[in-house]
């Protein structure tokens, strides 16, 4: 089997990523831990930290395992979903022969060799998904590895998802919201009590701060599960001092620590708060007898990138991209966009898959716009074009329409007039990806 032979054999699976009919009934729980019963259990020979929530997941999971690898730990960093080639979703750090601490994301011939060895027995298995295969792919590589510590990152939910077969030391959540609601439930109440599933007995819990109906469900598993339940903004304090386009600088307190002027090159002061909820969860190892010197956390946090989530990816004119998909997170993106800059002209480039609140969404990133381009990403999952303008037309605004990614982003470029404007490109992390492959081919304008 080559590695094209094995990507081929990955996409056999039913890949709810690229589909919109399935429910919460088509996540099945069993079928991951019948496969990791045959392959002797590998999620159970590293540590793990698991991260849930809404949006920031994957920031604070890239915050978490960073520090880990600055200071020397052999980890593993578990995310989803890519922006252009499903191998960035599993990372390792390692030190190399000169000391020096580097990471490296899975590689072909690992992927080949291990699923050669997954596949007789998925085949015993009806109903896996692609989701499901690849997290026991990657906890294989983990354990074949020899990882310390994995960082995982939820997929979907939490009480169902196939990462929720760890028992791991400390379990973090990141704002919860209203998202997927036809597979989670249509209540911030309901989303949360799937996502506090993860939630395991006697483990360590830190959350930054909820909706009210949320923190009462993260409560709730926490008394059921006899589990230490830690908050940011009350037993871990953060105080933003700056925030510009090199990221933010931020102070840091807690019992027994205090880190005055830490810096994180992610933009957005958003971002502060998941390195807010990182140094929580990386303060909490303590208990296990896992110390990070603070050398490592300054330069674990300033080293950290996490493309696609608030970048600036080019200047003059601005063009940032950001995998908002969501009302919430428009909200979040909406208010650190006004922060930072003050364009002479605003496009927005707009793509979103089907389930969205387009409606909610355009009310924060439309309502400033002096154009919006609408467009589509090749997931099967995306709204159309049309449909899209059909919501948008109430939004008194210039709207262009493009069917491609790359289309739409040559089309900002050649609408924007000075090197003060600014194109924001949003909606779906699959559109910011696509964009990414679109920047091979773009022109951009000298000024």
């Amino acid at each position: 089997m080559d590695y094209q032979q094995s990507v081929e054999y990955l996409n056999s699976f039913i890949n709810h990523e690229k589909e919109m009919n399935f429910t919460s009934s088509d996540m099945q729980l069993d079928r991951v831990k019948q496969l990791l019963n045959k392959l002797d259990n590998p999620q159970d020979k590293f540590k793990s930290i698991h991260i849930a929530g809404t949006k920031g997941k994957g920031s604070t999971c890239a915050f978490i395992f960073n520090i880990l690898k600055e200071a020397g730990y052999k980890a593993g960093l578990y995310t989803s979903p890519h922006l252009i080639d499903f191998k960035e979703r599993i990372k390792i750090s390692y030190v190399d022969a000169m000391e020096e601490t580097r990471e490296r994301l899975i590689e072909q011939d690992e992927v080949i060799a291990l699923v050669e060895q997954i596949k007789p027995y998925a085949e015993t298995i009806p109903g896996l998904t692609f989701f499901e295969i690849y997290t026991v792919l990657a906890f294989m590589f983990f354990a074949q590895q020899k990882i310390e510590i994995a960082v995982l990152e939820t997929g979907l939910g939490g009480r169902l998802d196939a990462t929720n077969v760890v028992k791991p030391l400390i379990c973090g959540f990141v704002a919860i919201s209203l998202d997927h609601t036809q597979i989670l439930g249509d209540s911030i109440e309901k989303i949360a009590r799937e996502k506090a599933g993860i939630i395991k007995k006697d483990t360590l819990v830190v959350t930054v701060t909820q909706l009210p109906q949320a923190w009462l469900e993260i409560e709730r598993a926490c008394k059921e599960n006899n589990a230490k339940l830690y908050q940011i903004g009350k037993d871990f304090l953060y105080d933003v001092v700056g925030n510009n386009l090199d990221g933010s600088i931020f102070d840091f307190t807690g019992k027994d620590i205090d880190y005055p002027g830490l810096h994180i090159s992610l933009v957005g002061q958003f971002q502060v708060v998941n390195a807010a909820l990182a140094l929580g969860v990386i303060h909490l190892l303590r208990f296990y007898e896992i110390v990070i010197s603070s050398i490592a956390i300054r330069r674990g946090l300033e080293t950290t990138h996490w493309p696609g989530r608030m970048q600036l990816v080019h200047k003059n004119p601005f063009l940032v991209f950001d995998g908002a998909q969501n009302t919430a997170s428009a909200q979040v993106l909406r208010a650190a966009v006004n922060m930072i800059f003050i364009p002479k002209k605003s496009i927005l480039v707009f793509g979103v898959s089907r389930d969205k609140d387009v409606k909610g969404m355009i009310q924060y990133l439309g309502r400033q716009q002096n154009m919006i381009i609408l467009t589509q990403s090749q997931n099967p999952r995306a709204m159309d074009v049309d449909e899209l303008e059909n919501i948008l037309a109430p939004f008194k605004r210039i709207i262009k329409k493009t069917h491609t990614v790359q289309e739409a982003i040559s089309m900002a470029f050649e609408n924007s007039t000075s090197k003060d404007d600014l194109i924001l490109v949003t909606g779906s992390l699959y559109v910011v990806g696509e964009a990414f492959t679109a920047l091979k081919t773009i022109n951009f304008p000298k000024y």
